[in-house]
């Protein structure tokens, strides 16, 4: 495994912003509990806005929708059915977000998609913990032959939450081959515990290239063992630049042991005394307290 697609890094982020505090079945329906607290006619009114939302193509349906939770449910399989593609791109994003098996079958339907906007969208959500409802479709379609590559890179990642026998297999048939899709089969597996796996990843840690070891740090976040923070520590005295980041007036390259603080914080739940983030620079000082803080 070598070099990171711009894509699989967009993927990557996207989970570990939409993760963190989620189990494997997707995010937590009790996000949907909002309805149970504004009575029968205002929930009536609420998913009645919903519906005209979604019929206009507007994406404030989708942050509408998971304040609805399963309430929302219907109105997104209408919506499924709309001939706009905006209308069905975002039911599906609405669905993913609330998670859970209700979900499943509408992101399938997206899957499936004409359009293909609402077929990266569908595949985007099944790549940051799938339901276990959308297993097979996941497992269908990264079986095909001729695949959209794109999709397929997302999808794999999705597998890497959904163990057995046959995602495993399918898998391993992926990494067998070059480009965007092995990485991202690799990833999975790594992360479903696969030995050859890991070890690809952790050597890619050593790559001479430093926006490859800046990468797999972030790879390392997606696999999320906490046994691989070792290994991450050991990257913060790597101050080689690997990423342009910032304004455009203002772009400087974030190094990778500003990767390897971000990754540890995520692994370890370290508790620092000074802010943290995807562009921020860290100081020798801040570097010695994660280096301290991480041991």
């Amino acid at each position: 495994m070598r070099k990171y697609s711009s894509l699989l890094g967009l993927v990557v982020f996207g989970i570990l912003l939409s993760v963190t505090n989620s189990g494997c079945g997707g995010a937590e329906p009790t996000r949907g509990s909002r309805q149970e607290n504004l009575g029968e006619d205002n929930v009536m009114v609420t998913v009645e806005e919903l519906e005209r939302l979604l019929a206009e193509g507007n994406w404030s349906a989708a942050d509408h929708a998971i304040a609805l939770g399963a309430s929302a449910f219907p109105a997104l399989e209408n919506a499924m059915k709309m001939p706009d593609y905006r209308s069905r791109q975002i039911a599906v994003v609405g669905a993913g977000r609330i998670g859970g098996e209700a979900a499943g079958h509408i992101l399938g339907q997206g899957l499936t998609d004409e359009n293909v906007n609402v077929r990266l969208a569908a595949a985007g959500q099944l790549s940051m913990n799938p339901p276990e409802t959308a297993k097979d479709t996941i497992l269908d379609t990264l079986s095909q032959t001729g695949g959209e590559t794109d999709i397929q890179e997302m999808l794999a990642l999705g597998a890497g939450y959904l163990a057995g026998e046959r995602t495993v297999g399918i898998l391993k048939t992926l990494t067998a081959k070059t480009g965007p899709v092995s990485k991202s089969a690799t990833m999975a597996l790594a992360k479903l515990g696969d030995a050859d796996a890991r070890r690809q990843i952790i050597e890619n840690l050593s790559d001479a290239e430093a926006d490859v070891r800046y990468e797999t740090l972030a790879a390392l976040r997606y696999i999320n063992d906490v046994e691989l923070a070792e290994h991450a520590r050991k990257l913060l005295s790597d101050k080689a630049n690997a990423k342009l980041v910032g304004p455009q007036r203002r772009r400087q390259y974030r190094r990778v042991c500003d990767q390897a603080v971000d990754t540890l914080v995520y692994l370890l739940k370290i508790s620092l005394p000074f802010e943290t983030g995807p562009e921020k620079i860290y100081s020798d000082e801040e570097l010695a307290k994660v280096r301290a803080g991480s041991r």
